[in-house]
């Protein structure tokens, strides 16, 4: 094995750990990664999501949703997204090519919930749809909610407005910061394993 593979490996075993990392650390600069998507139209839309999983075996990344938010409707009819992940401190971007899976009422969804908190869960409350126009500025959780968490059960009604989003990895573009002098690196797979492709940043 030459220098290069093995620096290569190195790097998409770095990748994993910082994945691994952005699940777990809440404070963590990949725990709150960039989503891009396709609209109804020909427009890319784009926002930051919180990654609440990540599958190193089959290589899927998941976070949570509302299942009346736009994107459900537009990732229904083309799922193919991105994820954009950057650290500031160590000069690392992540861009990576994904097709995205909707989970709804399903294990994968009822597990996901059986260990979201109940404020996290107070975000599937809202009486109306997200994106919906408001006379008032408002977050469209319900007046009795506002600064405490529901009950345990009042959350569960939450549970019908639940999304898990899964998105396979399809390739990983790698970029290294530097004023020595940038180094960007391609992988892709091969059933889970992965191939390196070296690239002018």
């Amino acid at each position: 094995m030459n220098d290069f593979k093995k620096k290569a490996e190195s790097i998409y075993g770095d990748i994993i750990i910082l994945l691994d990392k952005g699940v777990k650390e809440r404070k963590h600069p990949f725990h709150t990664p960039v989503f891009s998507n396709n609209t109804n139209g020909s427009f890319v839309d784009s926002r930051v999501v919180v990654l609440r999983k990540f599958d190193k075996n089959n290589l899927i990344l998941n976070f949570h949703t509302d299942l009346r938010s736009p994107k459900v409707s537009e990732l229904k009819k083309n799922n193919n997204s991105s994820l954009l992940f950057y650290d500031s401190e160590i000069k690392i971007q992540l861009r990576i090519k994904t097709r995205s899976k909707i989970n709804y009422q399903n294990k994968i969804t009822r597990d996901a919930w059986e260990r979201t908190n109940l404020s996290s869960r107070k975000c599937y409350l809202t009486q109306v749809s997200p994106s919906s126009k408001s006379s008032t500025p408002t977050d469209g959780i319900p007046a009795h909610l506002k600064g405490v968490d529901p009950s345990q059960i009042e959350s569960e009604i939450g549970y019908n407005n639940f999304i898990v989003i899964q998105n396979q990895i399809l390739n990983i573009d790698w970029l290294y910061l530097s004023s020595k002098g940038h180094r960007r690196l391609k992988i892709c797979f091969d059933e889970y394993s992965p191939n390196f492709e070296w690239l002018i940043p």
